[in-house]
This record gives C-alpha cells, structure tokens and sequence, in this order.
C-alpha cells in the first residue's frame, strides 16, 4: 500500500512540474482558470501560444518576449480589449530612433501577432509620461502583425513630447518583418503608424497596408505630424492606407519603399513629402496645401491630386521623374524652383496662377495644360 501511495506521490509531482505547452490560454473574466492579468499571462506562457483576451480594461504596461499571438475575443456581444495607462504609469525603454521611450505595449521578440486589442493612451495629468510614448512598439529584434488593432490617445503630451500609436523598427543583427495592416489608429499627437531602419543595407522589411489613420486637432489645425513616417532605410511597401489630417499624411523617407494606392484626404499641410528616393504612384491626395513635396530624386508617376491649395507637385532637387501625374483645380500646377529632371505627361487641369512655374532653361517635357492662368514661366538665370 505503501508503495502505491508513494507511485502515486512521484507521478503526481512528476506530472505538476511538467511546463506548460504552446496552446490557447485565456485572460480576464469571460473564461474559467483565466489569467488576471495580460502581463501575467505572457510571461507565463510557452513561446507559440496564443492568449485569448475577454472584453475589459486592462490597466497594465505589457512586454512580450516571446513568439505568441494576443488578440482579443467576443464575449456577451462585445469585443472590446484595451489596454490603458496603469496609474502608476510606464516605464521607459531604449529606441534606436526616438531614443528613451515609453510603451504600452513592447514586442521585444518574434513573430508576435497582435489582433482585436484597443491601446488606449489617455492619461491623467499624474501619470502622462515625461517621455515619447508609443501604443504599440516593435522594438530592435522584434517581428510579427499588427492586424486589426486600434490605437488612440496618445497625446497627453502633445507640445512637449511625442504620441505615436504604432512603431516598428530595427538596427543591427539579423533581417526582421513587421505587417501592420487593417487597423484604425487615431488622435495620436505627432505619428499614426511608423517605422525605421538605421541600417545599410536595411534590416527592416515592412508591409503597412489597408490601415486608417487620422490626427488629432488643436486650435483648428492638426497637430499629427505624420500620418505614416517611414525613416531611414526600411524595404517594404505602404499601400491602400486612408491617412488625414495630418502635418504630412506619408513621410516616404527610405529609397527602398514603395508608396501606392493610398488616399490621403483633406486638412494636411502635405499630402505625400518624399523626403527619400522612394517610388511613389497611382496615390489619390485632397485638399492639402502641397500635394506631393518632392525633397528627394525619386519617382513620383500616376498620382491623381485635387484641391490643393497651393502646389500640385513642388519640386526641390535635381534628378526626380514626375510623369502621368493628373493635376485638378490648384494654385500652381508643378513648381520646378528651376531644378531639372524628367516633368513630362502629366495633365493639370484649373491652376489659379500658372501651370509650370520656374521652369528651367531647355526643359523639354511635354504637359497637358488646361484652364490655367498662365501656362509657364521660366524665371530661371
């Protein structure tokens, strides 16, 4: 008896020290034996797991070291996870672009998928971090998607600091991916979706896609500073996003990204800024001040921009191609500043002042010009 007693002792403690293995886990209310916490569970869980998390709020800094999937569920009629500021508020941590940061929520490994989460970032005056702070954040090393998420409200600091609701990123070591698709992400004081490399040649790949994004506004101007920023040198694409109002509604910083079929809508300064020599086509931009800012010797083709205020395409460099562009109803069609390049095809249709301004000597590109004030001057030595 006395040695089934004791067989029976060792497999039940053989069996309780077994870890746990990668399956579906649960947090909050809606699930029997569930974690309390969304921090608890992904620190407990196998890498490969998914976490289900019911319908609540969630007052906690996560950090996610691990491969895993966390997505919320519908539970009684509802599927609303989110994620706030815990009143004792956040800790920092290291960005190889913005420097000290504080996150909501940090994926520090890979993939990690992220789906149907709220990220809310409105704080109380005791507890707005000091810091640029970002919803969700991929740090250096990290992969995965964003799909399907929201995230708002990170503002609380809005002259003095940074809100960005998504960011993705990575240096040195080995190629990473990030998809960030789907998702709404809004009222965030300076970027709505963004994404770095700091490495020649990148070690960032992105797909930034089908996702809408949209400043908020302080004093009747928006004070988002970049709806989508690509900076440094970061492959990928950023396709089908609806972005505005927003400072600049696409920042196309990398020569490596390609920038296509998005909308950007009304109430931005600049609609696309090619601030890198990026290939930016067939997007649809309205009623910004500057349609597309050319500040790099890309490729800016198939664009249909309307209702700008001020400039259709302005050029500031050498080099660029500006081709099959579509031009309606602005103050001046294409400023050249006198830089020479390939502005060839393009059709403007209704410019108040003229339709190529400051073109340069022995231009040879061959417009469409409709209604326009003064089709072209030179004004170039």
């Amino acid at each position: 008896m006395r040695r089934f007693t004791f067989a029976l002792l060792s497999f039940v403690l053989a069996v309780a020290a077994q870890p746990l293995v990668a399956a579906t886990y649960y947090v909050g209310t809606c699930k029997a034996r569930a974690y309390g916490t969304i921090g608890a569970a992904v620190a407990a869980v196998p890498a490969g797991s998914t976490i289900d998390v019911c319908p609540g709020t969630y007052p906690e800094q996560v950090v996610i070291s691990r491969a895993l999937t966390l997505q919320g569920i519908i539970s009684n009629s509802s599927s609303q996870a989110i994620i706030t500021v815990p009143s004792s508020g956040l800790a920092t941590t290291s960005s190889i672009h913005w420097g000290t940061v504080a996150a909501q929520v940090e994926v520090t490994a890979g993939p990690v998928k992220i789906t149907n989460i709220t990220v809310d970032g409105t704080t109380g005056s005791s507890n707005c971090p000091s810091s640029d702070y970002i919803g969700i954040f991929y740090s250096s090393g990290s992969s995965g998607t964003v799909n399907g998420v929201e995230t708002r409200n990170q503002n609380c600091n809005i002259y003095n600091g940074t809100g960005i609701g998504i960011w993705a990123e990575n240096g040195a070591g080995a190629s990473e991916s990030v998809t960030i698709e789907n998702n709404n992400v809004n009222n965030n004081s300076s970027v709505g979706i963004g994404v770095c490399s700091n490495q020649t040649p990148s070690t960032l790949t992105v797909s930034i896609k089908n996702n809408y994004v949209a400043g908020g506004v302080a004093g009747g101007l928006p004070y988002f500073e970049y709806g989508i920023d690509v900076e440094g040198n970061v492959g990928g694409s950023v396709s089908g996003n609806t972005v505005g109002p927003a400072g600049a509604g696409i920042n196309a910083g990398s020569p490596s990204i390609s920038v296509s079929k998005n909308t950007v809508n009304g109430g931005s300064s600049v609609g696309i800024y090619l601030s890198g020599a990026a290939d930016v086509s067939d997007n649809t931009i309205n009623g910004a001040n500057f349609g597309i800012l050319v500040g790099a010797a890309g490729s800016v083709t198939s664009n249909n921009l309307s209702n700008n205020s001020a400039y259709g395409i302005y050029i500031q460099v050498n080099d660029a191609t500006v081709e099959k562009n579509i031009i309606f109803q602005t103050w001046t069609g294409i400023e050249l500043l006198c830089k020479t390049g390939t502005v060839s095809g393009n059709t403007i249709n209704g410019a108040t002042k003229v339709g190529l301004d400051s073109v340069p000597a022995g231009f040879t590109g061959v417009n469409n010009l409709y209604n326009v004030a003064t089709t072209t001057t030179d004004g170039c030595s």
